[in-house]
Formats: structure tokens, sequence, C-alpha cells
């Protein structure tokens, strides 16, 4: 009989503690049910974006040492493919602290090759696919990836509705170009961004915006520095002829 309660508080104990968590592998089939998740509606270009994101979610973060079908507590994915020259980006962080690049971007190789793994998968029925993965300190992300690290801290300190409010100060509020999306699960569902910022097109100041108005400038600098991630290091505001 003791042994019968042993094993009953063990099996309660793990029970509880695996709430909260999900797989890799778990949260890469949720993201992939949602329909909206994937623009296209052409069937074979649907399914040839569904073994990608496979390929790219499970296999590049295994790349990384990271198990895909280890739970974890927060996983966070910035998932970036560039539609008009068919490359992809992609960040993994998991648990804040095991961070994995997996790319294919030529402007990314081109910086910095010697850095990335290079991973051949052939078990897809298209063809064999050849991808760069890299593991990352918390150190070179923060200092190194400005673009991805102002992004992540937006979703991860719960600021995204604070940064959409900077964005909307003005119709002409520098909005960055992104060929990306930001997917976190933290133990309850998975939240789904889009984010529309580059912090290298604002960290030298706005300039060459001659229509967005000098108190409006200064309000955009003073919104975005406010989120205490990365600030706008030149604030000054040029006077400009069209206030």
């Amino acid at each position: 009989m003791k042994n019968f309660f042993l094993l009953l508080s063990i099996m309660l104990f793990f029970s509880c503690n695996s709430q909260g968590k999900i797989t890799l592998r778990q949260m890469n089939e949720n993201l992939l049910k949602d329909k909206n998740s994937i623009t296209y509606r052409d069937p074979k270009t649907i399914k040839m974006l569904t073994e990608t994101y496979k390929v790219f979610r499970l296999l590049g973060v295994k790349s990384c040492d990271i198990d895909p079908d280890k739970k974890y507590s927060q996983i966070y994915i910035e998932d970036g493919f560039h539609d008009e020259q068919g490359f992809y980006n992609g960040i993994f962080i998991i648990n804040n602290k095991n961070i994995c690049e997996v790319t294919t971007s030529p402007y990314k190789l081109h910086q910095d090759s010697l850095s990335y793994r290079k991973v051949k998968e052939k078990d897809i029925s298209y063809g064999e696919m050849v991808f760069y993965t890299k593991k990352l300190s918390i150190e070179d992300f923060k200092t190194k990836y400005h673009d991805e690290y102002f992004r992540y801290e937006l979703v991860r300190q719960n600021k995204v509705n604070a940064f959409e409010k900077c964005l909307a100060i003005d119709q002409y509020t520098p909005k960055s170009i992104v060929y990306a999306r930001n997917h976190y699960f933290t133990g309850k569902k998975i939240q789904t961004y889009n984010l529309p910022i580059k912090y290298s097109d604002i960290k030298n100041g706005i300039e060459e915006l001659p229509y967005f108005k000098e108190n409006k400038k200064k309000e955009f600098t003073e919104c975005i520095n406010e989120l205490n991630i990365l600030k706008i290091q030149n604030s000054s505001i040029k006077t400009s002829s069209f206030q």
C-alpha cells in the first residue's frame, strides 16, 4: 500500500510539473494548424511551407543541441520568410537562455559564414534542403542582434501594446518592413505578433521624414526610449520647413 501511495505521489508530482509546458514539436504543430500563419492558399505551396517550417523549427534547433521533444515553460520563435527573395531567417529562444539562429539568408552568410554550422536534410519529398545554424549566447544576442533583441524584449516584457501606442502617434510615424512573425509560449497559450520595427532604422534618430512634424518626432523618440529596451541614441530634433 505504501508503494502504491508513493507511486501515486510521484505521478502527481510529474503531472503538476508538466502543466504550463510544451514541446517545440507541439508548438510547431499548433502553429501549422493556424490557417492565418500561412498567407498562401495554393495546396502545393502550403505543403512545401509546412515541410519547410518543420525542418527549420525542429531540425534547426536540434542542431543547436535543443531537444524539440522536451517540454519547456517558455518558447519564443521569430520566423522570417522573405517573400520576394525566398530565404528564411529564424530565432529560437528557449527558457530565456538557449538561443539558436536558423538561416538561409545570403546576407547573414556573407557577413559571417564561418560561425554557422551547415545542415543538410534529405528526407523530404521535394529534395534536399540546406540551411545554417548558430548557437548564440545571451550576451551576443543583446549586443549583435539589436533588431531581433528589440522585438524579443517587446514580447517577453509584455510591451507590445505600449509599442503600438508609439506607432500610433502620427500617420508618418516610421514603420519598418519586417518579413517576420513572432510566436511566444509562456505557460498558457501561444501568442502571435507582427512587429514592424527594426531598431537599426531608428537608433540614430529619425531623419529624412519631412512630413513627420518635429513635435511628433520628439514624442515618438521619448515613447520608444520609455520602453527601456534600446534607446534612440540621437534624440536631437532638427528644424524642418514642413512644420
